[in-house]
């Protein structure tokens, strides 16, 4: 069964290239809110979603967790570390239920690190990260803290969740992942009250006015 499973999202992603491997990749998931990578442990492969949507973070000196990214299908986990023969760099945490197919260390360092098509697939999820975590990290040091959570919440925002609750149990870790303090979000989303952007209950924020949380965030997002 999960070989068929393994088959159907190699071709929908037009991973072709591993299917001469596929009795070697495995179907992993995770439930939401489920710890994927752990930073500072040791990678065992490659991780490559197919399926939901995770976090990556990256813990500060200080302590507090720097948001870097969202995931979305495909993406990559683990190909800078299986790359330098690395430490996992980054926390990730699954948003919402993700898939992956998941190609152990072995069988990348004997085989697919020696084929063309697959380091190159490799090399484009690279340069992609170097762009957002770019981006994010001149997000989280020049941007504004309403900017930082204009853009939190939209790139956080699905189409179901369009107009309507978003779950805000979870302050604190909003507050560590763009940068600032639970006491200083908390100024921020007394502002948008304020203004009308929003209304606070207390387990959700309901968003009444996405065109100005739109133009708050200056086009940046998490992502």
């Amino acid at each position: 069964m999960n070989l068929t499973k393994i088959q159907t999202y190699i071709e929908n992603h037009e991973l072709q290239m591993l299917l001469p491997h596929i009795e070697s990749i495995q179907l992993k998931t995770y439930d939401a809110g489920e710890v994927i990578l752990s930073e500072g442990h040791q990678i065992d492969g490659l991780y490559l979603l197919v399926n939901g949507r995770c976090r990556v973070a990256t813990t500060e000196i200080t302590g507090k967790s720097l948001l870097l990214r969202f995931c979305s299908p495909f993406s990559i986990l683990g190909d800078i570390e299986c790359f330098q023969n690395v430490p996992i760099q980054s926390e990730v945490h699954a948003e919402e239920p993700c898939t992956f197919l998941f190609i152990p260390i072995n069988c990348y360092k004997q085989s697919l690190s020696l084929k063309p098509e697959f380091l190159q697939l490799l090399l484009k999820e690279l340069a992609y990260k170097l762009q957002t975590c770019t981006t994010a990290s001149r997000v989280n040091l020049l941007a504004s803290a309403e900017t930082r959570f204009a853009s939190y919440l939209c790139t956080v925002k699905t189409d179901h969740l369009f107009a309507k609750q978003l779950v805000t149990h979870n302050m604190e870790q909003i507050a560590s992942l763009i940068g600032t303090t639970p006491r200083h979000l908390n100024r921020v989303i007394q502002k948008f009250q304020e203004k009308g952007i929003l209304q606070k209950t207390r387990h959700q924020l309901i968003i009444t006015d996405w065109s100005s949380v739109e133009k708050l965030s200056e086009g940046i997002r998490y992502e």
